[in-house]
């Protein structure tokens, strides 16, 4: 992939290292050059046939949060040059069994949900984590997220949607977070729809691909992109909205499908990408269930880098200010650290831990009842973090909106 890169895009970098300064990973990493260093400076002199480079150290480190994107003035993609460098490196120097697994969390959800009791407890006992660490690199200390019992695709399949006449269809991408560790997630944004007049359509997906993206695996990636967008050509076709709950999902549908993966036809289907809070703050009917009293209690609320990434603001907040509680409050702590798997993996534990201080500082300082991200793992690191019961504003809304008889 790396010798499909133009060079026009690479010369775009204007060398002002305005994406380094904004790295959480380089301001607490030594070891992490930054952005610009691991991505276009090296990969414009790998594209030149007279030099011989050897691959960048620590390119390992880039947690792929997207905030060198996002504060790149020259609209240059250095995340994803950064993606494909280390997925360069990572096949030569061969995949560990840790990063083959952490590519697929469909696939070790599908396993693991069938003995979601066991696997938690285990992932709870110290003895169990150094064992986890000694043999396959994952960190003793960063919590493991939770598994839930009934995976939301069983629940949907039981679940009668009640939807009186409906008005309009939707499709649904729950992703890996929902599907096995967080299923409530889902199940509030059916009973949302539902009340809504939606109904709901949740086809046979596999996982977006962020995960395999962010451990190497870029031909996993595509191979999960392809079926997603062919499960998806029927719907768009007849301008059905597809719906995300999970940010780090919707901006791998959004931009990497069309630009790291390469994947044309992928561009074609953005415009009918929503993420769940912004397409519910555009329906009129919403203000139907609304008004009243709030929500009792006081809530921190963190935005997702990914979330930032898509350019769709902070609706889940503007509807929680709006509709749903007495104060929410926004951390404005920046990147959790914990970015997917990145964070489990022994190696990133002191990255992970450094970087999480800032959002355990603007929590000592906000002292919120509970806290609210629309991302299942930002939701790991900041009970990580604080010990404290941490929401989607999906559950929150549906907790004000649904009214089951």
């Amino acid at each position: 992939m790396l010798k499909d890169i133009s060079l026009e895009t690479l010369n775009h970098c204007a060398k002002c290292s305005t994406c380094t300064a904004n790295c959480p990973v380089a301001k607490v990493n030594p070891d992490f050059p930054g952005p610009k260093a691991v991505g276009p400076d090296w990969l414009r002199l790998s594209l030149n046939a007279e030099t011989k480079v050897d691959y960048p150290e620590g390119i390992e480190y880039c947690s792929n949060c997207k905030n060198c994107e996002i504060a790149c003035p020259s609209g240059v993609p250095v995340a994803s040059l950064n993606q494909l460098t280390r997925a360069e490196k990572l096949k030569k120097k061969g995949l560990r069994l840790r990063e083959k697994l952490f590519a697929n969390p469909r696939l070790l959800g599908r396993i693991v949900v069938n003995f979601a009791g066991l696997v938690n407890f285990f992932t709870k006992i110290k003895i169990f984590r150094q064992i986890g660490k000694t043999l396959f690199g994952i960190s003793a200390n960063i919590s493991f997220p939770a598994y839930a019992h009934k995976s939301f695709s069983r629940w949907f399949g039981s679940y009668r949607q009640k939807v009186n006449k409906p008005k309009n269809k939707v499709v649904y991408f729950p992703g890996c977070f929902t599907e096995y560790n967080k299923p409530e997630v889902g199940e509030a944004l059916v009973k949302i729809l539902n009340h809504l007049n939606y109904e709901v359509i949740v086809p046979e997906f596999k996982c977006c691909g962020q995960p395999a993206i962010g451990n190497g695996k870029l031909d996993t990636a595509q191979e999960f992109a392809h079926f997603n967008l062919s499960q998806l050509k029927k719907y768009v076709k007849d301008g059905t909205p597809v719906l995300f709950s999970c940010p780090s999902c919707l901006l791998t549908f959004k931009e990497e499908y069309g630009g790291l993966l390469g994947i044309e036809e992928a561009r074609e289907f953005v415009p009918y990408f929503y993420e769940a809070g912004e397409f519910l703050r555009g329906l009129q009917e919403i203000n139907n269930f609304l008004g009243g009293e709030p929500i009792e209690g006081k809530y921190g609320y963190h935005e997702p880098c990914h979330l930032k990434a898509s350019g769709v603001g902070t609706p889940g907040l503007e509807l929680l200010k709006e509709v749903t509680v007495n104060k929410v409050v926004p951390l404005d702590a920046g990147c959790c650290g914990l970015s997917g798997s990145y964070g489990l993996k022994a190696e990133k534990e002191p990255v992970t831990e450094a970087i999480g201080q800032n959002l355990k500082k603007a929590i000592d300082r906000h002292e919120p009842e509970a806290l609210v991200t629309e991302c299942g793992m930002c939701g790991v690191q900041l009970n990580n973090v604080s010990c404290l019961p941490v929401y989607h504003p999906l559950e929150l809304l549906a907790e004000k909106i649904v009214k089951d008889k």
